[in-house]
């Protein structure tokens, strides 16, 4: 776990079961210059404490075994860390799946095997956009 916060970065916590693709994950998460990834989590009820210990920008849970449990950390994802951006992977893109992750509070969903490049691309525009409102901020700007 990474112990110093870099604030001009946007913060990641990533849950994801598989050890292999959390790996890749990561590897990709680490790619990204303006992505600082704070911790992994290999199941829901660490990803929560990680969330609330850490404070994350962004948690991506991914959904592939825990069914209703990952439904259940989205919700209490959700009401612990309401500005967090949650973002869905999942092996079972369907329509109501989709759905009922969206009505829970996710942010974002992803088709974790054919949008890996989108999830990347959505990471890129939220740092972005975390650098173009902190260097906005009023300490940030000459008086």
């Amino acid at each position: 776990m990474n112990t110093m916060f870099l604030p001009d970065r946007l913060s990641v916590l990533l849950l994801e079961d598989s050890a292999l693709i959390g790996a890749r994950q990561a590897r990709m998460l680490r790619s990204i210059q303006e992505v600082e990834l704070l911790a992994q989590a290999r199941e829901p009820r660490a990803a929560l404490l990680a969330a609330q210990i850490l404070l994350p920008d962004v948690v991506i849970l991914s959904l592939s075994r825990y069914g209703r449990s990952g439904l259940s950390a989205l919700q209490g994802l959700r009401k612990m860390r309401r500005q967090a951006i949650v973002v869905v992977l999942s092996n079972c893109p369907a329509a109501p799946m989709r759905s009922a992750c969206l009505r829970a509070g996710a942010s974002y969903f992803f088709d974790k095997t054919m949008e890996f490049d989108a999830l990347r691309s959505t990471l890129l525009r939220l740092a972005a956009q975390k650098i173009s409102a902190r260097a906005a901020a009023p300490e940030h700007t000459a008086a």
